[in-house]
């Protein structure tokens, strides 16, 4: 994933994500309905990218880390917030040994998990960081979606697959896997599963993004979480 450490790609990334139809009037108006009143929170933005949800929840008077492994990213998102948030790189495709244990209140983690191979590891350093009782709330690719959008291979494996993203002219690889993985990871790593939202566009959209409200209305691209640490 080198293209989120090329600085003009994080440029154009960061400022399409701002208002568009994916992000912007799709996934993030749910995720955000999965939020609690974050004030006085401590809350770690996994995964932060150029910041946009690490300064919503600073707004709302929350206490934020934010990580992420491109110091592009990372670059950005100082820029954007200041001293408003502690941002630090770190990989999650690996222990978050800079994290301690029990730090958090929340976990948010927008849009990252699909480009992680392992997700046993990062589950249970997500609960390993989170405070019993914690919420865990992250979004991720549908995998009804991943799988009619990329028919070849095998639905009930984990997969590697390659997506064009014509907008930026890039190829992005990211895994593919079943619906229930995502149920059977929690479980295991003694997460319980409280609401689960397979969103549907603002109206907005529709005005703004006529082409991308009809898919989007229509078929299931991303899917929202949220899960409380057991133990």
């Amino acid at each position: 994933m080198e293209v989120y450490n090329d600085r003009e790609f994080v440029r154009s990334y960061s400022s399409k994500i701002e208002y568009n139809s994916h992000n912007a009037l799709y996934e993030r108006p749910a995720t955000l309905t999965l939020l609690p009143d974050v004030k006085g929170l401590k809350v770690l933005d996994a995964g932060c990218g150029p910041g946009t949800y690490a300064e919503l929840l600073a707004d709302r008077g929350a206490d934020v880390t934010a990580v992420d492994y491109s110091e592009e990213m990372i670059r950005y998102s100082k820029e954007r917030l200041g001293n408003r948030a502690k941002i630090i790189k770190v990989n999650l495709n690996s222990y978050l040994d800079q994290l301690e244990d029990e730090g958090f209140d929340l976990i948010l983690c927008s849009m990252v998990i699909h480009y992680i191979k392992d997700w046993r590891v990062l589950f249970s350093e997500f609960n390993r960081v989170l405070k019993k009782n914690g919420l865990l709330i992250f979004s991720t690719h549908h995998p009804f979606s991943d799988f009619i959008n990329h028919k070849d291979g095998n639905y009930f494996e984990t997969e590697l697959i390659k997506d064009e993203w014509s907008s930026y002219n890039i190829v992005m690889s990211y895994y593919r896997r079943p619906l229930s993985d995502i149920f059977k990871v929690l479980k295991e790593c003694d997460f319980r599963t409280e609401d689960v939202l397979e969103p549907l566009p603002l109206d907005e959209c529709r005005e703004k993004f006529p082409d991308a409200y009809e898919i989007l209305s229509t078929k299931p691209w991303f899917i929202c979480f949220k899960a409380i640490k057991e133990k």
